[in-house]
């Protein structure tokens, strides 16, 4: 099994489709950044659907939720422990290859099946996302035109209930994440001397939220090849 990656630096985990768990294995492949991004954009757009024209959407205006991230990649600092002979004399191309694996489908049989990755950045923040759009500006190259320096830049839309429900291992770390952000919630209630019944309805809160977004879409995100 591969080794774990250093926790503290952000990563990223492609789940196999139908993951019993969102771990690293020989199934979850993963990319772990290099240099940690200095900064993150973390935006939410509310959604606002005509319930009446659409009954089956998600008319409980659950917000679109994404992540923002720039970071560098250089092949001169890359670990040499962790590069086999056989990547050796590739420069960034390993790396970057992974980075687009992580936004194809994927065929399994005759199905395909819409990507899930596991966004890890620290202890409180474990996230089922899509990359939904990726940008590389490569910035320096070897003597047979490997790409030896890089900045890239990630867009990641967090999924919904929905996307994640025939997913085992991505459906356990939505509910994980929505239990810590309850429990981030009621934190933010004690510190700030709130009484405990508010402190309950916050909680309680959040976890209504996530039971509607997973009766509003029931509907998986396989597309039949």
């Amino acid at each position: 099994m591969p080794s774990q990656p250093n926790i503290n630096r952000g990563t990223l985990i492609l789940l196999a489709p139908n993951a019993k768990d969102a771990n690293i294995s020989s199934s979850n492949v993963y990319f772990t950044f290099q240099y940690n991004p200095e900064k993150l954009l973390h935006t939410f757009n509310q959604n606002t659907p005509n319930a009446a024209a659409n009954p089956s959407s998600n008319a409980q205006g659950v917000p679109t939720e994404y992540f923002n991230l720039t970071f560098e990649l250089d092949s001169v600092d890359l670990d040499a422990s962790s590069q086999s002979q056989s990547s050796a004399g590739l420069g960034l191309h390993p790396g970057l290859a992974m980075l687009e694996l992580m936004m194809q489908p994927q065929v399994v049989g005759k199905q395909t099946f819409l990507p899930i990755v596991l966004f890890k950045w620290g202890a409180k923040r474990s996230v089922a996302v899509r990359l939904v759009g990726m940008s590389v500006e490569e910035k320096s190259f070897d003597v047979t035109l490997n790409p030896t320096r890089a900045t890239v830049s990630l867009s990641l839309r967090v999924l919904d209930a929905a996307e994640v429900n025939d997913n085992p291992g991505a459906r356990n770390v939505y509910s994980s994440h929505q239990n810590t952000q309850a429990s981030l919630v009621g934190a933010y209630e004690l510190q700030t001397g709130q009484s405990t019944v508010m402190g309950a309805s916050g909680a309680a809160g959040l976890s209504g939220s996530v039971a509607m977004a997973a009766s509003a879409g029931q509907n998986n995100q396989k597309v039949r090849a």
